[in-house]
C-alpha cells in the first residue's frame, strides 16, 4: 500500500468514526432514556399508571438534547485543547520535550536516529519529548500534521533498545507521520472524551448527593435515592460508551499497526531491527505498558499494547493486534520464544553500539548528494516511502556536519543565521548589497554569524540545502510569535531584494509556510473540495509546462516532456490535450495557485500529479538541481513528503 493509498484509507476511516460514534451516542441516549423513565415510575409511587409507558417522545428529545449537549461539550473542549499538536498529548503522557543539546548519551542516540529519518523522509525534524517515569518499551507520535507532529519515546526504549531495534521503532511511528494515521488519532481522543464525559457527570453527581446534608422527610430521601441512582447509571453508561469507545479504537486501529509495521521494514530494510523491539516487549516483565493514567485515553497511538487490561482482556478489545501475530508478520521463522530482558549493567556506557549496530557511514564528500535518479526515477511511489538509501544519505550528511554548525541548527538564533546564510546570492555584487540589506535588519553578531555559515553552506547542493531546512525547523518553532514574525520580515526582504524570487527561494518559502506559518498561525488544512483532476486542467498545464521548460535544453525537448507527462491525462480532459505554456505563462505567481488549488484536491488526485511530475522531469533521464527544488515545493505545497534525491553511489552503498 502506498502513500496515497493510506492516506484515502485514513480519510475512510474518518467517516467510518463518525458512523460508529454516532452509533455510541444513539446508544447513550437510549440508556439515559430508560434511567430516566423508570426513576420517573419509581418516584410516581401509586399514580405511576398514569405514565406506566417507555414512549414518551417530548422526554425522549429532551434527553437527546441533553446527552448531545454533553457529548459535544466534552468533545469540543477536548478537541480544543489538541488543537495545540501533539504537544499537548505528550505532556499529558508525563513526557519532557527533549534538549536537542543534550548531553546524554541515551537521547543523543534517539535525536540522532530521529534527525535521520525526518532527512530521509523529506518531513521536518518533530520534537521529542521522554516519558522519564515508563520503564516498559514503548513509542507513539502525535498530531495532525508533519508540520504540529511529536514522537513520544519511553525511557525504557531509549535503554532497553540497541540502534537497530531503535530506528525501527522510528520507522513504525514516521509511518504513522507520513501516512495521516495522526490526525485520525487526534480525533479519535477528542471524541472518545465526550462519551467519557458523561461518566464524570455521573461522579460528580454521586459526589453532590453524599456530601449535601440530607433531609428526614420522606419524600426528599426517595428524591435523593434517585439522584444517588442516576449518578451510579450515569457513571455505568459512560463506561458502556467506554466499551464502545475500545470497539472503535479497535476497528480503526489494528490494521494501521500492521501497516505500520511493513512500512518500518520497507523504509529500514531491516526486519530485524523491528521485530527485535517486539521480542524484547515480550521478554520484558513490563512489556509496553505505560503507567501514566493518561495511558488508556491514548493506547490507540502507541507502538505496542500501553493499557494493562484489568478487567476484559478480549482480543476485541486491544486496540494492537497480537505480539506473536506481528512478530510472525515480519520474521516468519521466529521460534516463539521471547528473549529475556533487564537493565543494563550499571557500569555499561550507555549510547554506545552494540556489537549488532552499523556503524556511522563516512561522511558525503562535497556534492555528492545529488541527483541521478536513473535506477527508479520519480514518481508517486517515492512519497513518503522513503528507503535505506535515504537513510543511508541521512546519516552521510549528519555525521558530516561540525558540531558548531549541530549547535547552530539546534539554536534559534543560529538556524534563523542559516536561513539567512542560504539566501544570500551567489553573485558577489548582489550579495554585497543583500549583506548591506542584513545590516539594517539584524544585528551585527548575527550578522557575523549568517556570513560564517555562508561559507559552509553557499556550495551545498539543493538536496543539502533542503535537508538543512528539515533540521532547522524544530528550533524556528521555539521563537516567539514576535520573533517569528521579524524572523518572516527578514527572509522576506532577502528574498526580494533583487526584484525577483528565483526557485530556491520560492521553495524555501513555501516549505516556511507550510510547517511554520501553519504552526504559529494554527491554519487548517486545507479541505477536500477536487475529486477529479479535470476540475484542475489549468493548474495541471502549469505545473508541468514549468517542469518541462526547467530540464529542457530547447523548445522541442520541452514539448516532449510535457507531451510525456500530460499522456495519463487524456481520457479525463480528452482531446486534443492542451498545450505547453510559455515561460511568462507559468510565473511563480501562476505556480503558487495552482499549488493552492492541488493543496484541496483528494490523494488519488494529488498522486496522478505527482506521477505526471515524474514522467515530465524523467523524459530526458536525468533530473537537475532546479527540478529537484520544484518538485519538492509541489509536494510538500500540497501536503505530499518527498524523500531526498540521491546519486547511484548512496543508493549502492
Amino acid at each position: 500500500m502506498d502513500f496515497f493509498e493510506h492516506q484515502e484509507l485514513a480519510r475512510k476511516k474518518t467517516r467510518l468514526l463518525v458512523i460508529y460514534f454516532i452509533f455510541a451516542i444513539a446508544g447513550i441516549i437510549a440508556s439515559i432514556y430508560a434511567v430516566i423513565i423508570l426513576g420517573s415510575l419509581f418516584l410516581e409511587g401509586d399514580d405511576g399508571a398514569k405514565v406506566w409507558t417507555f414512549w414518551r417522545p417530548d422526554l425522549l428529545l429532551y434527553t437527546a438534547l441533553g446527552s448531545g449537549t454533553v457529548i459535544a461539550l466534552g468533545t469540543g473542549f477536548k478537541t480544543l485543547q489538541l488543537n495545540g499538536g501533539g504537544s499537548v498529548v505528550a505532556m499529558e503522557l508525563g513526557g519532557r520535550l527533549l534538549d536537542r543539546n543534550t548531553t546524554d548519551l541515551e537521547e543523543k542516540r534517539l535525536l540522532n536516529v530521529v534527525e535521520e529519518m525526518a532527512i530521509a523522509s523529506g518531513v521536518p525534524v518533530p520534537d521529542v519529548y521522554i516519558m522519564d517515569n515508563e520503564m516498559g518499551i514503548n513509542a507513539f507520535a502525535a498530531g495532525k500534521t508533519p508540520s504540529d507532529a511529536v514522537i513520544g519515546v519511553t525511557r525504557g526504549t531509549i535503554r532497553l533498545l540497541n540502534r537497530d531495534e531503535l530506528q525501527g521503532v522510528m520507522a513504525h511511528e514516521f509511518s504513522h507521520i507520513l501516512n495521516g494515521d495522526m490526525r485520525l488519532n487526534m480525533r479519535l481522543i477528542g471524541l472518545l472524551f465526550g462519551i467519557l464525559f458523561i461518566a464524570m457527570i455521573g461522579q460528580i453527581v454521586m459526589r453532590s448527593v453524599m456530601f449535601t446534608p440530607r433531609s428526614r422527610s420522606r419524600d426528599s430521601g426517595k428524591g435523593t435515592l434517585v439522584i444517588l441512582v442516576l449518578g451510579l447509571a450515569l457513571i455505568v453508561i459512560g463506561y458502556v460508551g467506554l466499551f464502545f469507545g475500545k470497539l472503535i479504537k479497535a476497528a480503526i486501529s489494528r490494521q494501521r499497526e500492521f501497516l505500520a509495521d511493513a512500512s518500518a521494514v520497507q523504509f529500514t530494510r531491516n526486519p530485524d531491527g523491528i521485530a527485535g523491539a517486539l521480542k524484547k516487549i515480550g521478554g520484558l516483565s513490563q512489556g509496553s505498558t505505560v503507567t501514566n493514567p493518561k495511558a488508556e485515553e491514548a493506547s490507540h497511538m502507541f507502538f505496542g499494547d500501553a493499557f494493562e487490561h484489568k478487567v476484559m482482556n478480549l482480543n476485541s478489545l486491544a486496540t494492537h493486534p497480537p505480539l506473536e501475530v506481528r512478530i510472525k508478520k515480519i520474521d516468519p521463522r521466529w521460534n516463539e520464544e521471547f528473549p529475556r530482558v533487564k537493565l543494563p549493567e550499571i557500569s555499561q556506557q550507555a549510547g554506545e553500539p552494540s556489537s549488532g549496530e552499523r556503524a556511522v557511514p563516512p561522511p558525503l564528500s562535497p556534492g555528492a548528494a545529488l541527483v541521478s535518479g536513473l535506477n527508479s526515477g520519480f514518481g508517486s511511489h517515492k512519497i513518503g516511502q522513503p528507503g535505506a538509501s535515504e537513510i543511508a544519505y541521512s546519516r552521510r550528511l549528519l555525521s558530516g556536519l561540525s558540531q558548531e554548525s549541530l549547535d547552530a541548527i539546534r539554536s534559534g538564533a543560529g538556524a534563523q543565521a542559516i536561513v539567512f546564510a542560504l539566501l544570500l546570492g551567489q553573485d558577489d555584487k548582489l550579495r554585497s548589497s543583500e549583506i548591506e540589506l542584513l545590516k539594517s535588519l539584524v544585528d551585527q553578531e548575527t550578522l557575523g554569524h549568517t556570513m560564517g555559515f555562508y561559507d559552509k553552506v553557499g556550495g551545498l547542493d539543493s538536496s543539502e540545502k533542503l535537508a538543512l531546512i528539515d533540521l532547522i525547523i524544530p528550533s524556528l518553532r521555539k521563537l516567539s510569535p514576535p520573533e517569528y514574525e521579524r524572523f518572516q520580515n527578514v527572509t522576506t526582504q532577502l528574498m526580494e531584494s533583487d526584484g525577483q524570487i528565483d526557485l530556491f527561494e520560492f521553495t524555501l518559502q513555501k516549505i516556511i509556510h507550510r510547517h511554520l506559518d501553519l504552526y504559529f498561525n494554527r491554519i487548517r488544512s486545507a479541505r477536500i473540495r477536487y475529486r477529479r483532476s479535470a476540475k484542475l486542467k489549468r493548474e495541471t498545464t502549469v505545473l508541468l509546462s514549468t517542469l518541462a521548460g526547467l530540464g529542457s535544453r530547447n523548445t522541442e525537448d520541452a514539448e516532449e516532456a510535457f507531451r510525456q507527462g500530460m499522456a495519463p491525462f487524456e481520457a479525463e480532459f480528452g482531446s486534443p490535450l492542451p498545450q505547453l505554456l510559455s515561460a511568462s505563462e507559468c510565473g511563480l505567481a501562476k505556480i503558487d495557485e495552482a499549488l493552492d488549488r492541488y493543496d484541496e484536491a483528494t490523494p488519488l488526485v494529488k498522486k496522478r500529479l505527482l506521477d505526471a511530475c515524474g514522467k515530465t522531469v524523467m523524459a530526458d533521464q536525468k533530473v537537475t538541481g532546479d527540478e529537484a527544488e520544484l518538485l519538492r515545493a509541489i509536494a510538500d505545497t500540497i501536503g505530499c513528503p518527498i524523500p531526498p534525491y540521491v546519486r547511484e553511489e548512496v543508493e549502492a552503498d
